[in-house]
């Protein structure tokens, strides 16, 4: 390719279509479709659609005979680097002012933290009540269920010493713009685009964290892997780290998808739940967790399979929470119902309070 030819790929694999290239680039996007279609065809289509201004997520590109050597055809998939992603994402809002702060409640109990497990919201999934038996579901229907569940939860739970969101994956439907499950490549339907999908997130996120500062002397957000968000769940940990950087709130950073943490002789587990049983994630904890002598009252949550169970496990109350989100076309089968809540735990007694909202509109 001569480096015009370069150019203008780079240009186009950076900004997204073939506009956005040639604004970036301050040429006609008439000239910049010209050295696209000079370019060897397997390489073109590889990368752009001519024509159209999109990027393919998948395209075939056509090895010919040569040497006496059968053709073939190679199926190219476009790579999106999610560390890249994040690294413009911390640098953006290490240059915006961080979240105002909080007045801490005047009188807490210092015995009691708050947990609110936050599990397989699916934010951008798009489902029609007519053709899955549940609700309708869009980003608009799913911050509105969000902020009203989340007051009116708020409203049953104590004044707290610790307060403790868990996000305990899937919190996104899409993990990229292919619309697709990232290991199976399942379709999925959404709603909207990954950019709106993040952004409004984390608007909701933000007052969500802003409303708990106001029932909790202190608050850990953690914010764990999921089936479909293998990478995006990133992008929420790091905004909201730069977010409340300045603020009375601990963003855990912490590569693992498993989530541990102590309250006096309680102690709290969260994982995703697709990768293990329920069994050999106790075993895991088991193993692995550094206070695990130390405390009599253990709970673990998971999520994933959209439907509730619980069982006592050795010494783990073990539970599986229902979705917050309803059910989509592809999982309309199910039996699940909605559902979010808070629970309490004392330091000496373990749980000792639930709040629970069913999510039923109307």
């Amino acid at each position: 390719m001569t480096p015009k030819q370069q150019e203008a790929l780079d240009a186009v694999a950076e900004h997204g279509s073939v506009r956005a290239a040639a604004r970036a680039l301050g040429v006609h996007k008439s000239s910049l479709q010209d050295r696209l279609r000079n370019i060897d065809p397997a390489i073109r289509d590889s990368m752009v659609a001519v024509g159209t201004d999109m990027i393919p997520a998948l395209a075939w590109a056509k090895v010919p005979a040569k040497d006496g050597e059968p053709g073939y055809s190679v199926l190219l998939k476009p790579q999106v680097d999610p560390v890249d992603i994040i690294a413009r994402m911390v640098e953006a809002f290490s240059a915006s002012p961080p979240a105002p702060p909080v007045a801490p409640p005047e009188r807490v109990q210092d015995d009691l933290c708050a947990l609110w497990p936050l599990y397989d919201v699916h934010w951008g999934l798009h489902a029609w009540g007519k053709e899955t038996g549940g609700d309708d579901y869009d980003l608009k229907l799913a911050e509105s269920d969000l902020l009203g569940a989340f007051e009116r939860v708020l409203a049953m739970t104590p004044f707290v010493g610790h307060a403790v969101l868990l996000i305990g994956g899937d919190f996104f439907h899409a993990d990229d713009n292919t619309a697709q499950t990232p290991a199976s490549r399942h379709q999925l339907d959404v709603d909207g685009r990954v950019f709106k999908t993040i952004d409004t997130a984390i608007r909701a996120l933000s007052f969500i964290i802003q409303r708990i500062q106001s029932k909790a002397a202190r608050v850990t957000v953690r914010v764990l892997r999921g089936n479909h968000d293998e990478h995006s769940h990133l992008y929420l940990t790091f905004a909201l780290a730069e977010r409340f950087r300045d603020a009375s709130v601990t963003v855990e950073k912490d590569p693992r998808d498993l989530f541990m943490f102590r309250w006096g002789r309680t102690s709290i587990f969260g994982h995703h739940g697709d990768k293990m049983k329920p069994q050999d994630l106790v075993l895991r904890l088991a193993d692995q967790c550094p206070f695990w002598s130390e405390t009599r009252h253990r709970y673990a949550y998971t999520g994933h399979k959209h439907r509730l169970a619980a069982e006592r496990i050795g010494g783990v109350h073990w539970e599986q929470l229902d979705a917050f989100c309803p059910p989509d076309a592809y999982g309309s089968t199910w039996t699940g119902r909605r559902a979010f809540k808070a629970e309490v735990f004392s330091k000496q007694s373990g749980r000792v309070l639930t709040a629970h909202d069913p999510l039923e509109r109307g």
